[in-house]
């Protein structure tokens, strides 16, 4: 039992650590380091050249966060409560890049928790489509470039789905109903109990 209390805490620790690091990636606001020269200085001294890695590593986390929250659910006996949790509204429906060229509607995944860290776990395709909204800049030299406030909604198809199905996932909204709900709370309480009982 101490090596699972063990694991518990190092996973809890992880999955705070992983949160906050998603949090920043997918809601970095790429607009705000334009600089509104030319394309090709704007290249340079802006974080576009970087986009791949922003991406990459969105995809990355989402993967982490996702598989560590599950385990540390499990541990802890709370799969139920995750069953109680869902990340949107019934029927939420946002614009994505809103005012850029890629601009659409989508409609969030209306499943609990445990449901969409299932289908993050088992996913054939994680795709970013983007963030609320959206900078084009077309440049005197002709070159428009466009520019996203984030990478906060990602679109998930699974092995578990049908072909041709995907869910549209709220990045920030998952950690958010990690953080501040009575989830949060039972898993909190099961780490201080049990290092306290073991001195961890």
């Amino acid at each position: 039992m101490p090596t699972q209390i063990a694991l518990i805490v190092r996973w809890n620790s992880k999955v705070i650590d992983l949160g906050v690091r998603l949090l920043a990636l997918s809601c970095f606001d790429g607009n705000r380091f334009v600089k509104g020269r030319n394309a090709i200085e704007d290249d340079i001294n802006s974080f576009h050249s970087l986009d791949p890695e922003f991406t990459a590593e969105v995809i990355d986390l989402l993967h982490e966060y996702c598989f560590t929250l599950r385990k540390l659910i499990e541990r802890t006996e709370n799969v139920e409560s995750a069953k109680k949790l869902n990340l949107h509204d019934e029927d939420a429906s946002v614009t994505v890049d809103q005012g850029g060229v890629e601009e659409r509607d989508v409609v969030l995944c209306k499943e609990n928790l445990w449901w969409v860290l299932g289908r993050v776990i088992h996913s054939k395709s994680v795709t970013i489509i983007g963030g609320d909204r959206a900078n084009l800049v077309v440049y005197r030299d002709t070159k428009t470039r466009e520019y996203s406030d984030g990478r906060c909604y990602v679109e998930v198809s699974s092995d578990l789905d049908s072909m041709n199905e995907s869910h549209v996932v709220h990045v920030p909204s998952l950690v958010r109903v990690v953080n501040f709900s009575p989830l949060a709370q039972s898993i909190q309480k099961f780490v201080r109990e049990n290092t306290v009982e073991i001195g961890v």
